[in-house]
């Protein structure tokens, strides 16, 4: 467990000297933010279709640690490029390269970790705890680090975090499955024919469509009530330090009452946060809504990849976790962006939130639906 609470310690301190800062480190380079926007969606909508492919590609080979290893390395290695590539034409083209690796890194560490888990004997939420807490950690300590020397160096300092992260790979145990081998086709059939696995995904998709779209435009929300600007690192922060002791809790939880229980849990607090913003206005309120925000994200995030894997056949786990996370992170990211961009355009941002209120607890209501579905089909591919 220590291994791999190191692993997703640096690996998510490589993402949070570069995730919360891309669209800066482009803006400096005197790009528009029409044209930032257009980069990042093409990551988004690449790591959509690069997460099962790569997913299914882990399955075939069964060779994890080299494919994570690789994965360390080529994403690091192909977002330096960026440095040689001023051109649109370019920046694009480095884009497809660097999006199609560096989508697929997190869920194919949850599968394995995951994995290993279950030999080893832990929870999934005591490992991924470690990851929110450097990213916290990371994002904080590297913003002043910016705000002094630019945001030039954002894909440099990934590269240099990459060594170390690479480095734990090899201390990774290795997982072994007994199980015939399959064809892509029987993969795919294996997806096709989980009813349940299909139902969670559309679940998810709602909740994370809420999520993400409550993400990008909480800030328009600020200003649409006056509040004080300054205040969204506070509420970010507020939101990433909560989750590291609910990521513990998450297992425990999770092992007492059922993952379908408390994945139902999170939808419903991010519900009440929704709620609580349509009809408060006041900042200390917003302010507090982050807790909630941080407790619900540890709940879902910390258990889902679980009960994808519960779902999953022995030789499809990474199948169906990098399917999950293309569904849930890519597609429903995309869709909360576009979607809650056209509420607000239209209705204004505090409305949005009643929206995102109705479609999470929906999500709740949902989710107890899929322990009962779970309970009734056979788990398949075995």
């Amino acid at each position: 467990m220590r291994i791999v609470s190191s692993y997703y310690f640096l690996m998510y301190l490589m993402s949070s000297v570069l995730l919360p800062y891309t669209s800066l480190h482009f803006h400096d380079r005197g790009f528009s933010p029409s044209t930032i926007g257009y980069i990042l969606s093409l990551w988004a909508f690449v790591g959509v279709i690069a997460q099962p492919v790569m997913g299914l590609l882990n399955d075939r080979l069964q060779r994890t640690k080299v494919l994570l290893f690789l994965l360390v390395l080529i994403t690091p290695a192909s977002g330096l490029l960026f440095y040689t590539s001023n051109a649109f034409g370019a920046i694009v083209a480095v884009s497809l390269l660097f999006a199609w690796f560096q989508s697929s890194l997190p869920s194919m560490s949850d599968a394995a970790a995951v994995q290993i888990g279950r030999t080893q004997g832990f929870a999934f939420g005591n490992v991924r705890l470690w990851g929110a807490l450097s990213y916290a950690i990371g994002a904080f300590a590297v913003g002043f680090y910016y705000e002094k020397h630019g945001y030039d160096h954002v894909f440099l300092m990934y590269a240099l975090l990459a060594i170390p992260t690479a480095a734990i790979v090899f201390l990774l145990p290795v997982t072994h499955t007994n199980s015939a081998r399959i064809s892509v086709f029987q993969q795919l059939g294996d997806v096709v024919r989980n009813r349940t696995f299909l139902f969670f995904c559309l679940v998810s998709f709602m909740t994370m469509l809420a999520v993400t779209a409550s993400a990008t435009f909480l800030p328009l929300y600020f200003d649409e009530h006056g509040f004080d600007k300054r205040l969204l690192g506070t509420a970010i922060a507020l939101a990433a330090l909560i989750e590291v002791p609910m990521f513990w809790w998450a297992a425990k939880l999770g092992n007492k009452f059922g993952k379908s229980l408390l994945l139902a849990a999170a939808a419903s607090l991010y519900a009440l946060k929704y709620l609580i913003l349509f009809l408060t206005s006041n900042v200390y309120m917003t302010l507090a809504t982050q807790l909630l925000d941080g407790i619900a994200f540890a709940f879902f995030a910390g258990v889902a990849v679980e009960f994808v894997d519960s779902l999953a056949g022995a030789r499809t786990k990474a199948t169906y976790q990098t399917l999950y996370a293309a569904v849930t992170w890519g597609l429903g990211g995309i869709a909360g962006n576009l979607i809650g961009g056209q509420i607000v355009e239209l209705r204004g941002v505090t409305f949005l939130y009643i929206v995102l209120f109705l479609l999470c607890a929906s999500s709740a209501l949902f989710y107890t639906r899929v322990k009962q579905e779970h309970s009734k089909l056979p788990k398949v591919g075995a």
